[in-house]
């Protein structure tokens, strides 16, 4: 069972002001001499899967939600968390393999990862997200409510398409991840798109992103994952 100190071994920590960073902390496996063990790769394949062989070259290899997106944003629904997994799996079965690390954000809500998609439309869960100004129109906003390839699939959760699978429009025709037969299957009548998590919601979001989206067999209580990046800070 591993524990959340490890989820701060490695920390991408953002702001668009200023930049800020945590103290450095001690990693909670033994220290070592190898010079290849002491490497680390943020990597991603867009266009299928990472060569296990190489990636289990590297001390810690940590896999980010763009890998192989070209295959799960076909997949209906998305299967962006499972695939990681799976891309962990094939370089766990490489002898003498490094640290395997996965991709979570816990500001942004992506709901290509299954355990976002199956609470975002959830009356229950309504809380989890911030949301757009109340009663405002589409000409308020800086950002699309709809999804460009239907108009009548619409969230008042906020969300931007910043880095997000899309539909190839004639006016971006190369996206982030580009769906195909003109469907984006991030949920039921949820656009595609960067949502966010609310956290003036306090413990109960705290508490389902550590049971849900940090722990589980996609996250690190799977044998073979041995932590996280965590992406994303509020400054």
């Amino acid at each position: 069972m591993r524990t959340l100190f490890w989820l701060t071994v490695l920390l991408h920590i953002s702001c668009n002001i200023n930049h800020a960073a945590l103290s450095p902390k001690q990693a909670p496996w033994p220290a070592e001499y190898d010079l290849r063990k002491s490497t680390i790769s943020m990597t991603c394949n867009h266009s299928g899967w990472y060569d296990p062989e190489f990636a289990a070259r590297f001390g810690i290899i940590s896999f980010d939600w763009g890998s192989n997106n070209k295959q799960w944003a076909a997949d209906k629904p998305m299967t962006c968390e499972e695939l990681m997994v799976t891309q962990a799996e094939m370089t766990a079965r490489v002898p003498d393999h490094g640290r395997i690390f996965v991709y979570r954000n816990l500001v942004k809500a992506l709901p290509w990862f299954t355990s976002i998609r199956k609470i975002i439309n959830d009356p229950a869960y309504s809380g989890f997200f911030l949301k757009f100004k109340p009663h405002a129109t589409q000409q308020d906003l800086h950002v699309p409510v709809c999804a460009a390839e239907n108009k009548s699939k619409c969230s008042y959760l906020y969300h931007d398409q910043q880095e997000t699978p899309e539909v190839p429009m004639p006016t971006n025709p190369s996206t982030t991840a580009n769906c195909t037969e003109n469907i984006c299957d991030c949920g039921p009548n949820i656009p595609c798109g960067e949502y966010l998590f609310d956290h003036r919601n306090g413990t109960m979001l705290q508490k389902w992103i550590i049971e849900n989206h940090i722990l589980g067999q996609t996250g690190v209580e799977n044998p073979i994952i041995d932590g996280l990046f965590i992406d994303d800070f509020w400054c």
